[in-house]
């Protein structure tokens, strides 16, 4: 479902993410955890061309984009893209005149061609799945920050994605909330859905991951399947970051 080659990204001399590769397998659900500052959310955004890679190529249910290619073909691979693999924020993003609803039913409607009345059974559905039918004619402003992101992962499914990219979740939230959104995030898991997920909840990475990545200045510093990864790390600086988070 994705495939990266040669992945680096500069801003300016900084030299932030180092030509890493990566394949992630239908289905699978991959956690990247790692310090601030190690590339973790860079590279996220770079599977969607939030942020334009400075080199290498990015593959998502076989549309491929190679940085540096021409413009008018970029942006007709990036609508693509972006259509095949939603995001959900750390910050949730939703627009604040817009109730749940409206929040939801904004891009199936003027980027898909969606009729109203069409994109608005499926948002109800959505809000449903996430425990928000009640909701659905609030504002922003009235919902937690749990409810708040729930809608933020509604507004995802909602363009009926084959991927979805969550990064940070659940670190704006206070620690009462962060289930909510977890147990969504596992269900999501246990239909199969294709997940890229960078967090600090370990025990997301433990209970739900298929796979687990520390990523370190950059590169990848460790890659395998949490029973290892978390009980018997192969590399020194895997085993000092876990000492400081477990």
């Amino acid at each position: 479902m994705i495939k990266v080659r040669g992945l680096h990204k500069y801003f300016g001399p900084l030299h932030v993410i180092k030509g890493v590769d990566l394949d992630v397998m239908p289905r699978e659900v991959l956690v990247i955890i790692g310090p601030s500052g190690s590339g973790k959310s860079t590279f996220l955004r770079c599977l969607n061309f939030l942020e334009q890679p400075s080199a290498g190529t990015i593959e998502i249910d076989n549309v491929e984009i190679k940085a540096g290619e021409r413009a008018r073909d970029q942006r007709r691979h990036i609508r693509e893209i972006r259509q095949k693999a939603g995001m959900v924020f750390q910050l949730f993003n939703l627009f604040p005149h817009m109730t749940a609803l409206g929040n939801v039913i904004e891009a199936p409607i003027t980027v898909k061609g969606m009729s109203k009345e069409q994109a608005i059974a499926k948002a109800e559905d959505m809000l449903e799945w996430v425990g928000l039918s009640d909701k659905r004619d609030e504002y922003p402003s009235r919902l937690s920050g749990g409810q708040q992101q729930r809608v933020a992962i509604a507004r995802a499914l909602c363009m009926e994605p084959k991927i979805m990219l969550f990064d940070e979740p659940t670190s704006a939230l206070d620690p009462e909330l962060i289930g909510e959104v977890v147990e969504v995030m596992e269900r999501l898991a246990d239909e199969g859905m294709t997940m890229v997920v960078v967090t600090h909840e370990i025990h997301f990475a433990r209970d739900v991951a298929d796979r687990v990545i520390l990523m370190d200045d950059g590169v990848w510093a460790e890659i395998g399947p949490p029973d290892e990864f978390f009980t018997n790390p192969k590399e020194e600086r895997t085993r000092q970051f876990l000492a400081h988070i477990l």
